[in-house]
């Protein structure tokens, strides 16, 4: 006697047994529920096992789904972490940052922690409070003294600044702190999303100086931000840890207590029966995956509708931190190589520590700087003018200060470097001003009520966007909604959708794809995909494949086949064991009839 698969099923939260009692009108065929029972393991030449597969639809039109933020918060966390909302540009943030810490009143500073307070001298720095003792610009002090000249008069004039100029710029400091600091983290680089054939790992890339931004992070007011951009390994080398740059962050919430999320979907709300190969037991596959591309009347303004979102997404309180090195690096003495000389900064300090984000602002500042010498004649010798200094920069950004005069006997210049070289001396002194120990210099940027720039409208604006443009992503969020899998088919059975709505007569086996694999209570897989060869053949030996994925209701992932009763396929199952397929009479319209036996 033929097996019939008829499993216990769930078909949806929202979907009741006796809604679908009212509803059998838009069923193929009435749906019984048996008790299931545990068939033994198919051996290799035992006698074939006939069983009976059912096409079943119940359509569900404009069906809304809602979901409050409990119901989120309950739902798989990796699911919430993988449906990816938008890209938060970061650039505001750090902006506002830095130039609050630059505008903050001078008799504040030290309320400031110390290192704040350095960073606070740093931004401010100027070539008169630029402090050149212990740097290799320092021999300029004596020259200055000698010609009765400042010291400060000669930087400013190299940088092309007046003397209360501020040296480095907000702009400047910001673009840096996004390339070497935000920008070199791995989850900076790539987020997670929907796992596919195409994209097996899941990974895919951010928008470079952006964060990305999660349901998850929505709903549980982005909790582990630190967590996420702290210390992690990066991605070319496991063993190098990039030490982060969110130290700690407090208040960041985009939802009221009256949050909830609802999408109205048209969509056959009944799974897809298949079988178990290893005993020819029955399952069910969701059918929602292969419904995605239809389910959502995009037309619609009301097909996704979020409410509960706070009007302005600021963050109460946030901490960035840039890192420092624990020794002090000098700046380079040669021009070679080429176009950056030999500071070992360039080629030994991470792109993300202090050092060498300095030596890059250092860099782009010295781009503004135009090739030019100036010669300097002390004060008193202004009616008899005496050429006793002469400092010159050029169109590679080298530097070189000359003595024009004999008179200076016994008295250094600073040796030759590049701009950079002078300035990365600098700024490492005066971070470490009031007895900071090297490595203890790692500065912190508090951010405090700080508006992101993201309005309520634009985060569902982009949150719809987003899932127009990858309707997978939304995939493994819908079979939640929609939860109707049971057990571990290898394959199911299908008829595909008629123009004018109904269901064709025609009868499809589908091997099942990736995105058929159930998952546990947190969202892991139950199992690998480890078949070696998806899809059907003619075959024992599996040489000829009689299956193709060919595009059928929007479906391209599966490998497909049609059968006809007489039909001999053959098929592997994930564990290799091979299995022969014999198409019976048909027992119904919706209905097949397979013989199945194991053959190896």
């Amino acid at each position: 006697m033929p097996r019939t698969l008829r499993t216990t099923h769930r078909i949806g939260s929202a979907l009741t047994l006796a809604a679908l009692c009212l509803g059998l009108g838009a069923c193929v065929e009435e749906v019984t529920y048996e008790e299931p029972t545990e068939p033994s393991a198919l051996d290799v030449n035992s006698a074939p096992v006939t069983v009976e597969l059912r096409h079943l639809r119940f359509d569900a039109k404009q069906y809304a789904l809602t979901l409050t933020l409990d119901d989120l918060k309950a739902m798989p966390e990796e699911t919430l972490r993988r449906t990816w909302l938008l890209d938060l540009d970061a650039r505001p943030l750090i902006t506002n940052a830095l130039n609050i810490l630059i505008n903050t009143p001078p008799e504040e500073v030290y309320a400031l922690a110390p290192a704040e307070q350095n960073m606070w001298k740093l931004l401010n720095l100027t070539a008169h409070s630029t402090k050149l003792d212990g740097t290799s610009l320092a021999p300029l002090i004596d020259v200055g003294e000698n010609v009765d000249l400042p010291a400060s008069m000669i930087l400013s004039d190299l940088v092309g600044v007046e003397n209360h100029e501020r040296l480095i710029g907000v702009d400047l400091l910001t673009d840096a702190v996004i390339a070497n600091v935000m920008a070199t983290h791995p989850n900076a680089q790539l987020r997670k999303g929907p796992i596919t054939l195409e994209n097996p790992d899941g990974l895919y890339e951010v928008k470079y100086g952006h964060i990305p931004v999660s349901l998850f992070d929505v709903i549980n007011g982005f909790e582990d931000l630190a967590e996420v951009f702290g210390p992690t390994p990066t991605w070319e080398d496991p063993g190098v840890i990039h030490p982060g740059f969110v130290a700690d962050t407090t208040g960041l919430v985009a939802t009221t207590p009256g949050f909830q999320m609802t999408v109205k979907a048209n969509l056959n709300a009944l799974p897809y029966e298949g079988v178990d190969l290893t005993n020819a037991s029955g399952g069910r596959v969701n059918s929602t995956p292969a419904q995605i591309e239809t389910a959502f009347d995009y037309t619609r303004d009301d097909w996704m509708v979020v409410e509960g979102l706070v009007d302005q997404l600021v963050i109460a309180g946030l901490t960035m931190e840039i890192h420092e090195s624990d020794q002090f690096w000098p700046g380079g003495t040669s021009k070679d190589p080429a176009p950056t000389g030999d500071s070992p900064v360039w080629t030994e300090v991470p792109k993300w520590e202090f050092e060498h984000l300095i030596m890059d602002v250092a860099a782009a500042r010295a781009e503004a700087i135009e090739a030019h010498c100036t010669s300097y004649t002390p004060p008193q010798n202004s009616d008899s003018p005496v050429e006793a200094v002469e400092a010159c920069v050029d169109e590679d950004k080298w530097v070189s200060i000359e003595l024009k005069t004999l008179d200076l006997e016994g008295v250094e210049v600073p040796p030759p470097s590049y701009f950079w070289d002078i300035l990365i001396e600098v700024a490492q002194v005066l971070l470490h001003s009031g007895d900071i120990d090297e490595g203890e210099g790692s500065v912190r940027l508090a951010l405090t009520n700080i508006p992101t720039g993201v309005t309520t409208e634009q985060l569902i604006d982009t949150m719809k966007e987003n899932v127009k443009a990858n309707a997978k992503a939304l995939a493994e969020f819908a079979k939640l909604l929609n939860d109707n899998a049971d057990g571990d088919p290898d394959f199911f059975y299908y008829q595909p959708n008629e123009p004018n709505g109904g269901i064709s007569s025609e009868d499809w086996l589908y091997f099942v794809a990736p995105v058929d694999l159930r998952k546990d209570d947190l969202g892991a897989l139950v199992r690998e995909y480890s078949y070696a060869h998806p899809g059907f053949f003619a075959d024992a030996g599996l040489a000829e494949k009689v299956s193709t994925t060919l595009l059928q209701d929007h479906d391209d992932v599966h490998e497909k086949v049609r059968i006809l009763p007489g039909d001999v396929l053959y098929i592997e199952d994930d564990e290799q064991r091979r299995f022969k397929l014999t198409v019976g009479e048909k027992p119904g319209v919706h209905r097949i009839a397979l013989d199945i036996e194991r053959v190896q």
